[in-house]
């Protein structure tokens, strides 16, 4: 009988406990075996309300004594890519949550330790495991709308959306990175797996929006892409104007669109579908599963290596670049 990964759980506060419950709902291959948060008060809730007996406030004090296979991070997002590099270096699979880092030279130093250590490093690019996102790209693979030409999409929100206040960490440009990778990197990561194409181009405006002193991050962005084959990609993303999340993908033989809000419909070339429960996709169809299963079977991710998610990244970066110069950027 083969024995469960074995989880160090990095980082015990809503998100990780989030992903907590998800691995104890999967006892045949995951066990949380011990939690690190520097907070006194998050070990204490993983000890008495989650059970989990062995907490560390340091990472590099848990990795010396935990027994893992792989560890599951969901800490500060300028913590990303130093704690991956840790675990990696200490022989373990990584699961990291988006966005996987904050700058290009730490996605190449994740994939190539990871190469290196024979280890896996997943993104938490959680939006390619909705039904709806996985259909339409079974679809766009399946030629139902040709070749893509265009896709736009818009994310448009109130800033109680961008997560935290003044006083914590998302709040500062330097420690969270803003809107693009905040929310910028799960809308551009999907439209570049469902192309499938390199992209060559971006030219973006970035501005900061929120009037309040102690809040330095770029919330509202617009831009536009291009790919290899010449498509289009524009993408609106911003914490003040709370118009909702809209997809639309344009092809030479049709158009493919759903509201984010909509849950089981989409519509294709202007008729109501409803998305199916099981779409054959290569991998498993959920986030936390494909990451087990691939340790377990000893395989590449299907999904949301760091590798694969590089694309995405790539975008995200040459936008707030283009933002801050003012001119497009090649890629």
């Amino acid at each position: 009988m083969r024995t469960p990964t074995r989880i160090l759980l990095v980082g015990a506060g809503r998100k990780g406990i989030g992903h907590f419950n998800t691995l104890k709902a999967m006892p045949a291959l995951a066990e949380v075996v011990a939690a690190v948060d520097p907070s006194e008060a998050a070990r204490k809730q993983a000890r008495e309300a989650h059970g989990i007996a062995e907490t560390y406030s340091d990472l590099s004090d848990a990795l010396a004594a935990v027994a893992a296979d792989a560890a599951v991070i969901s800490v500060p997002n300028f913590l990303h890519a130093d704690y991956t590099a840790a675990c990696l270096n200490a022989g373990l699979h990584v699961f990291i949550e988006k966005p996987i880092a904050l700058h290009m030279p730490d996605i190449d130093r994740m994939i190539e330790t990871a190469d290196k250590a024979g280890r896996l490093v997943m993104a938490g690019q959680s939006q390619r495991f909705s039904a709806t996102t996985r259909y339409v790209k079974w679809l766009i693979d399946s030629g139902e709308i040709g070749q893509v030409r265009h896709m736009l999409h818009h994310r448009l929100g109130a800033s109680s959306g961008r997560g935290g206040d003044e006083h914590s960490w998302f709040a500062k440009q330097a420690k969270s990175g803003g809107i693009l990778p905040g929310i910028g990197s799960h809308s551009i990561d999907v439209l570049m797996w469902w192309i499938g194409e390199a992209p060559t181009s971006t030219y973006a405006q970035v501005r900061r929006l929120d009037p309040h002193p102690e809040i330095d991050i770029e919330d509202d962005v617009s831009l536009v892409a291009t790919t290899t084959s010449g498509a289009i990609i524009n993408v609106a993303l911003s914490w003040h104007l709370p118009a909702g999340t809209q997809w639309i993908v344009g092809g030479s033989k049709g158009v493919i669109r759903f509201d984010g809000a909509r849950d089981g419909k989409i519509f294709v070339n202007g008729a109501e579908r409803e998305v199916p429960a099981s779409v054959p996709l290569a991998g498993e169809s959920e986030l936390l599963r494909e990451f087990l299963c691939a340790i377990r079977e000893g395989r590449p991710l299907a999904h949301c290596s760091a590798r694969d998610v590089k694309h995405a990244y790539a975008v995200v970066f040459a936008a707030q670049e283009s933002g801050r110069t003012g001119m497009p950027v090649a890629l």
